[in-house]
């Protein structure tokens, strides 16, 4: 009996982003148990994606099924990226590839699909939760009737139903957006954390620098003047904080705007675009780290610093919540309280040895190992 056809469906495979994460580790769970065709937008750079995410892929060790050009000269006349737009035209190509080739599985690594039958799909955020989270709205979308013609047209290109998106065996990546699954299709989700690339260099608690590491794009949901003002306010209670942001440029006028708050505060550093070798090490000489985005999906960066061995501290909302196994010591929901819970730790060794134990637990939850195991089993149970 031969291995069991699986079609990934994933919009681009790219090194940026924790959608494209997944993606490239489903590849990499399933490249040698099964036989494996990805259907996709845009070709694969393998090197820059293996640079990334920790991952080993090669040309070869999956069949790219490329998307016609009339799918790419669609989303180039658009005025600006339109992440709903590919994930339908991707729908769209994986429904023809399944017609023609007959495949046993059907796994989409980005949000929710119809594929005309029962798949698999890892959601980070339901697309039909309504409203959208208003840190993604743009100012076209107040234009009125952009939004929902925008929608409408999405829809029809998909060819897919609200029911057929409730038909599949949902993987939701953590409990937050597994009761948004189900509040928005009445469904329930397998829980699946996140692959985290595990080489983070091996450094002593002594040796590294007692400062924050924040981790994360460079765009205004995440927050990072808020981290900048808790910083503020620890070392006005007379404490030699520092804070280092790594992260990919997203938002030049926001980028330009944390610049100006860097100039006038030399404990505030941005590395921006490093390597991942280059993340890793600099994450791990960290003692402390800081996640501020409000009702994360899940929170890659966050989980990151915790791999890394740091002691994070959190936003009260989303994802991280859970990342953090609910520690209230480490969670904040403003400026001051979190500049409360900071103080505490830093101020007594006995409660930071007590939480760094307490997170020393938690590291394991969030391996590349463990996905791949849990992906592998939910194909290989899929009926």
């Amino acid at each position: 009996m031969g291995k069991r056809r699986v079609l990934v469906v994933h919009p681009r495979v790219t090194g940026i982003g924790g959608g494209n994460a997944v993606a490239a580790w489903t590849l990499e769970a399933l490249r040698e148990h099964f036989d494996v065709s990805l259907a996709t937008l845009q070709p694969v750079d393998y090197e820059a994606v293996n640079s990334s995410w920790g991952t080993s892929l090669r040309a070869g060790d999956f069949r790219v099924q490329l998307a016609p050009a009339r799918y790419r000269r669609l989303l180039r006349a658009l005025p600006t990226p339109g992440a709903l737009l590919e994930l339908s035209l991707t729908m769209r190509l994986a429904r023809k590839l399944d017609r023609q080739h007959h495949y046993d599985i059907l796994f989409g690594t980005q949000n929710e699909a119809d594929f005309g039958r029962r798949g698999i799909t890892y959601v980070h955020h339901p697309w039909v939760y309504l409203p959208r989270p208003e840190d993604e709205m743009r100012w076209y979308h107040e234009i009125p009737g952009t939004l929902d013609a925008y929608r409408r047209l999405c829809r029809y290109i998909s060819q897919g139903t609200t029911s057929g998106l409730r038909r599949n065996l949902s993987i939701a990546n953590s409990s937050f957006i597994a009761g948004r699954v189900r509040d928005v299709h009445g469904i329930d989700s397998v829980i699946v954390f996140p692959p985290i690339t595990s080489t983070f260099p091996d450094i002593a608690w002594e040796q590294r620098e007692p400062a924050l590491v924040a981790v994360g794009r460079v765009n205004g949901c995440k927050r990072w003047e808020m981290a900048v003002a808790i910083v503020e306010e620890v070392r006005r209670r007379g404490h030699e904080l520092a804070l280092t942001l790594i992260g990919h440029r997203d938002d030049a006028v926001y980028q330009q705007r944390l610049e100006r708050l860097a100039a006038t505060r030399p404990w505030f550093r941005m590395r921006l675009n490093v390597t991942r070798n280059e993340l890793q090490m600099a994450v791990a000489r960290h003692r402390f780290g800081i996640h501020t985005m409000e009702n994360e999906h899940f929170g890659m960066g966050l989980a990151e610093i915790l791999r890394a061995g740091c002691l994070p501290f959190a936003h009260n909302s989303g994802g991280p919540v859970e990342i953090l196994g609910g520690e209230s010591r480490l969670l904040f929901e403003d400026v001051a309280e979190a500049a409360d819970k900071i103080e505490q730790v830093l101020s007594s060794s006995t409660l930071e040895a007590e939480l760094r134990a307490r997170m020393g637990v938690r590291r394991s939850l969030f391996t590349t190992q463990s996905y791949c195991a849990a992906v592998r089993q939910i194909v290989e149970c899929f009926e």
